[in-house]
C-alpha cells in the first residue's frame, strides 16, 4: 500500500513539473514576439523618418522654388533694358534728354547710391573737359529707388548754357558723355557703368541780340542791365525756378531798335515767399518773330542761386 501511494505521488509530481514548463515556455514565447512586434514597429518608423527627410532635402520648400522662379540674373536684365539720349543745342544752352526703358516683362527696380542719378561731362575736339553736370551741386547721401514698369519709360532732363568758369565757350564741335549711376538692379550690384550714351553737337555763335548783360542785386531784388540789338527796339522777359514761372512774360523797350545796340535797365521783383529754397533764379531774355510769333534769340541769365 504505501509503495502505491509512493507511485502516485510521483506522478503528480512529474505532471505538476510539465504543466509549469509549458506554462514558462508560452510566456517566453509571447515575451519574444511582444519584443520583435516592438522592433519591427520602431524599424519601421526609422525607414519611415529617413524617407521623409530625404523627400524634404530632395524638394525645395515652395519659398525656395517661387524665389528661385523669379530670379533673373543681372546680364539677362540689362539686356532687358535700353538707354536712348539725345541732345539739342540751341543758341543760348544745349538740351540733354535721356532714358531707360523697360523691354522686358517684369518690372526692374533701379537703386541710386545718392541723390546724383547721372554725369554728363561735355569735351571739347580736343578733349578737354569743358563742363560736368555735378560740379558745385550737392546731392542727398540717402539711397535713391525707381522702379520701371514694362513697356515704360525712366526719363531724365539736364541742359547747361555754354559757361566755363563765368565765359562762353568757344562755337564749335563739342561731344557729350551721358551716364546713368545705378548701383543695384533688382537687388543685383551693378559693377561696370553700362548705361553710357557719347554724343557730337555743335555749339552755335553767341546770341546776336543780347549783350553785355549784367545783374545785381539779392534775395528778390534784382536790377538788370545791358545791350540789345531788337526789332523795333523791344523785347520780352520771364524768371522761373527750374520748376515754375515766377515771373511772367513782362516786355522792355530799348533806347534804339536794330540793326543798332540799344541800352537797356529794368527791376526784377520777387516776394520772399517765391524764392525757392534750393536751386536757381534764371532770367530769359528772348524776342517776339514778327513773322510766326515764335520766340526767338533766347538768353539765359543767372539772378541768384539759393542753397
Amino acid at each position: 500500500m504505501k509503495k502505491f501511494l509512493v507511485i502516485i505521488m510521483a506522478m503528480l509530481f512529474v505532471a505538476a513539473g510539465c504543466a509549469s514548463s509549458g506554462e514558462s515556455k508560452a510566456n517566453g514565447n509571447e515575451e519574444t514576439e511582444n519584443v520583435s512586434s516592438e522592433e519591427a514597429t520602431e524599424e519601421t518608423n526609422e525607414e519611415t523618418k529617413e524617407k521623409t527627410e530625404s523627400e524634404e532635402s530632395e524638394e525645395p520648400k515652395e519659398d525656395t522654388k517661387q524665389d528661385s522662379a523669379e530670379e533673373v540674373d543681372l546680364q539677362t536684365l540689362l539686356e532687358q533694358v535700353e538707354m536712348t539720349a539725345t541732345v539739342n543745342p540751341e543758341t543760348e544752352k544745349v538740351a540733354f534728354d535721356f532714358s531707360l526703358k523697360n523691354n522686358g516683362e517684369k518690372g526692374v527696380n533701379l537703386n541710386f547710391s545718392s541723390g546724383q542719378q547721372y554725369e554728363i561731362i561735355v569735351k571739347n575736339e580736343k578733349g578737354g573737359e569743358v563742363y560736368r553736370y555735378s560740379e558745385g551741386k550737392s546731392f542727398t547721401e540717402a539711397v535713391v529707388s525707381e522702379e520701371i514698369k514694362p513697356s515704360k519709360e525712366l526719363t531724365f532732363t539736364s541742359s547747361w548754357n555754354y559757361d566755363q568758369a563765368g565765359e562762353r565757350v568757344q562755337p564749335g564741335t563739342y561731344s557729350a558723355e551721358i551716364t546713368l549711376l545705378p548701383m543695384k538692379m533688382n537687388g543685383q550690384t551693378i559693377e561696370a557703368k553700362p548705361f553710357q550714351v557719347q554724343k557730337a553737337f555743335e555749339i552755335p555763335s553767341e546770341n546776336q541780340a543780347f549783350r553785355n548783360v549784367k545783374v545785381e542785386g539779392e534775395k528778390g531784388q534784382y536790377t538788370v542791365s545791358g545791350e540789345a540789338r531788337v526789332f523795333e527796339g523791344s523785347f520780352m522777359y520771364n524768371v522761373e525756378d527750374g520748376h515754375q514761372v515766377l515771373v511772367m512774360d513782362t516786355p522792355v523797350q530799348v533806347s534804339e531798335g536794330a540793326p543798332g545796340w540799344g541800352e537797356f535797365e529794368f527791376n526784377v521783383e520777387i516776394s520772399e515767399d517765391q524764392l525757392p529754397t534750393s536751386g536757381t533764379l534764371t532770367l530769359m531774355l528772348y524776342e517776339i518773330s514778327a513773322k510766326d510769333g515764335s520766340v526767338t534769340n533766347q538768353k539765359f541769365v543767372k539772378l541768384e542761386t539759393f542753397k
